[in-house]
């Protein structure tokens, strides 16, 4: 029922930030849900990613950022998002808006999900993706702070296999680390690089 809650508080959240984009006309979007002047500067945390390095909010300064939430061993939203976001890229021909882009995925299964597991994840969509996760303490001040739900459910003690629930949204993080934007499911590739071109453009 917890997630379900949760769930239901972000489905609101989404709908607050529609119209907020309903009303602010500066910016003309397909998918994306654009917070405009009333995007808010994330919390303090603290990731590593699939290198063992940090990854804080500093990290997210000086470019836009795609997050997606997930896990490795996801069965179908996980890679198809992953793959959109690589086709994503490919598809912005200017190539001054792709290279203000990164992409992270950060695991929310953080206890199957290390560091080498990531990384050979996050490559095989594209090399220049990053993967991070942390233990939940340090997840969720910035899951929660995005309306990311999340949850691990059928968890057997001593057994490697359950399943996690996630948001299916992939999130926009600006170059100054506020939350900006999200992309709600399902996601289209040739739309989202026509949206982050034009973001990218009119900043």
């Amino acid at each position: 029922m917890r997630i379900v809650a949760v769930a239901v508080l972000a489905l609101v959240f989404g709908f607050a930030m529609s119209w907020v984009i309903s009303n602010n006309r500066s910016i003309e979007l397909e998918a994306a849900t654009w917070l405009g002047e009333q995007a808010r500067a994330l919390p303090e945390f603290e990731l590593r990613d699939h290198n063992d390095q940090p990854l804080t909010r500093e990290s997210l300064n000086g470019k836009w950022n795609l997050i997606f939430f997930g896990y490795t061993h996801c069965p179908d939203i996980c890679p198809t998002s992953l793959q959109t976001l690589n086709d994503m890229l490919q598809a912005i021909d200017d190539p001054d808006v792709s290279n203000a882009l990164r992409v992270y995925f950060v695991s929310v299964d953080p206890d199957r999900d290390k560091p080498g597991i990531l990384a050979s994840y996050v490559s095989y969509f594209n090399p220049d993706f990053t993967g991070a996760t942390a233990q939940m303490d340090q997840l969720q001040p910035l899951t929660r702070s995005l309306g990311i739900a999340h949850a691990i459910r059928n968890r057997v003690e001593g057994s490697p296999a359950y399943d996690v629930d996630h948001s299916a949204a992939i999130v926009l993080v600006n170059p100054q680390a506020e939350f900006a934007g999200l992309f709600g499911a399902p996601h289209d590739a040739a739309v989202m690089a026509r949206d982050m071109t034009r973001i990218v453009e009119y900043n």
